[in-house]
């Protein structure tokens, strides 16, 4: 059945988004900081990393330069975080108290707190001075780079979800409208252009490889929600890389009986 289409509203918002490069994951690097036998003194390093692939090689490096300290090294995911602290340690038979840096890793650095409080309540005479909190590490799994727009009716939200070798936006936008489709172009750094739509009342979720998005937003009257006419349609077809970002996981969108696309 022909439906009649106007258009009522032609936004045109365009902004840029630069995703951000992180490196949401931690090294950690112990080794014995003189030479004392088992009454050497601990060290510490640490470095920001991107992922388990640049923990490995940072790993490798340490390693071959501190081969002859008792090298020691810990990788903290995007979503841990971490605690060290140091006290002194008798070491028994060899008359010498020597320094201990130790670790915890946890959800939250409250959890990290508890599991040395624990530490110390079941072993206290491991401890020969009380341990001294000297680094904490919030995991930056749950903190990534958010920008939140409303573009008149539709809310756009984007998150920079990097990766060692690309830039990539997750883009999620939500039509907020009763009676109005959205109909969203998106130029990728300048060049590519890719034009989706949105239902009212559905959300769309996708990832984009760029570090900067223009969008273009234009709305379109429509009689009823559940309308469908040749461009939802077109789009449903081309639309093949959906996902949706939930407390900084990312997983598939589940695909419609029509195919990937709109939701609703």
């Amino acid at each position: 059945m022909k439906k009649s289409i106007s258009i009522i509203t032609l936004l045109l918002l365009s902004f840029n988004l630069l995703a951000q490069d992180v490196k949401p994951c931690l090294f950690v690097g112990l080794y014995d900081s003189n030479k004392k036998g088992v009454c050497s003194d601990r060290a510490m390093l640490h470095e920001d990393v991107a992922d388990f692939a640049a923990y490995k090689t940072k790993r490798t490096d340490f390693n071959a330069e501190h081969q002859t300290e008792n090298p020691q090294t810990y990788f903290v995911a995007a979503n841990e975080c971490i605690i060290t602290y140091e006290y002194e340690k008798r070491i028994a038979g060899w008359g010498c108290n020597a320094k201990v840096i130790g670790t915890k890793t946890g959800k939250t650095i409250e959890d990290c707190n508890q599991q040395l409080a624990d530490q110390l309540a079941k072993y206290p005479r491991d401890f020969t001075t009380a341990p001294n909190t000297t680094f904490t590490w919030q995991g930056k799994g749950t903190n990534t780079s958010e920008f939140t727009k409303d573009f008149g009716g539709l809310k756009g939200k984007f998150r920079s979800g990097n990766t060692a070798t690309k830039s990539i936006i997750l883009a999620q936008f939500t039509n907020q409208t009763k009676d109005k489709l959205a109909t969203i172009e998106l130029s990728l750094d300048g060049g590519a252009v890719i034009k989706v739509t949105v239902n009212p009342g559905s959300t769309l979720t996708r990832k984009y490889d760029a570090k900067k998005i223009e969008i273009l937003v234009e709305y379109t009257d429509i009689a009823a929600p559940e309308s469908s006419f040749d461009i939802i349609e077109n789009t449903k077809q081309k639309v093949h890389e959906i996902i949706i970002n939930e407390n900084g996981k990312l997983k598939p969108m589940p695909s419609s009986s029509g195919g990937p696309g709109v939701r609703g």
